[in-house]
């Protein structure tokens, strides 16, 4: 279904001479969304999450003669303060949200912190999330609308490793602790991806800010510089969400 609707996308983008949005996408959706891309030689596109590495993003098509512009994505960003006391969970917000009959689709990133968190819902539904909901649970919280301030540092754990080559499945096995037979088994049944797009063939070779997804071990970022160790190798640091 996402591929015909990206294929849609395209369709009314081309004949209509308007920028087409999606709904919020996860990484999975925008690997798939990115192979219908590639198929159909579509280049003048951008997925924006509301910051740098956001996990869901929109994917908006454009005509060939308009730039992107992170700026007219349909939705905004909306805070909740509440007590720092208060200790509130991603499932907690993502619940209340739900709860008011909203897709999850129609949602972005949920970003918890200490006493405040801000998530990303489409334009058309943020007034009505604003009345709904004035509790988290038991928790009372009110609404602030500060997108452009908005600030998300992700955590990681780093670790350095030495590797053979820079394969795929060589990095993969480094990075999730894992056999090279069982990375590459991984990677041929479609369960790893790289930069969003998913891979099948263990050779490919991985470059420096690479993001990495295994699917059931977790995300990362790989560094590399390309040169080797004294006994031949290739040392990587390894960045893993958190």
């Amino acid at each position: 279904m996402l591929c015909l609707h990206i294929n849609d996308m395209i369709s009314l983008c081309e004949k209509r001479h308007k920028k087409c949005y999606s709904d919020f996408l996860n990484e999975r959706q925008m690997s798939l969304a990115l192979s219908v891309l590639k198929e159909n030689s579509v280049h003048n596109y951008l997925f924006w999450g509301g910051y740098e590495n956001a996990d869901r993003t929109m994917l908006c098509v454009y005509p060939e003669y308009e730039s992107p512009d992170k700026e007219d994505f349909p939705f905004v960003c909306l805070n909740l303060k509440y007590r720092t006391a208060d200790k509130l969970t991603h499932r907690d917000f993502l619940g209340s949200l739900m709860a008011l009959g909203i897709k999850r689709e129609a949602v972005g990133d949920i970003v918890v912190g200490e006493g405040i968190t801000s998530f990303f819902v489409k334009s058309e539904l943020a007034s009505y999330v604003e009345l709904q909901i004035t509790k988290i649970g038991r928790t009372g919280v009110s609404f602030t609308r500060e997108a452009a301030n908005f600030d998300h540092t992700q955590e990681f754990e780093e670790k350095e490793y030495t590797v053979s080559s820079l394969r795929a499945d060589s990095v993969v096995g480094a990075a999730a602790g894992l056999s090279r037979s069982r990375s590459r088994e991984l990677i041929e049944s479609g369960l790893v991806s790289v930069n969003f797009e998913i891979i099948t063939n263990a050779d490919k070779r991985i470059t420096d800010n690479d993001r990495l997804s295994v699917r059931g071990y977790g995300k990362y970022i790989i560094n590399s510089d390309g040169t080797l160790t004294r006994k031949g190798k290739y040392r990587i640091t390894v960045r893993r969400y958190k």
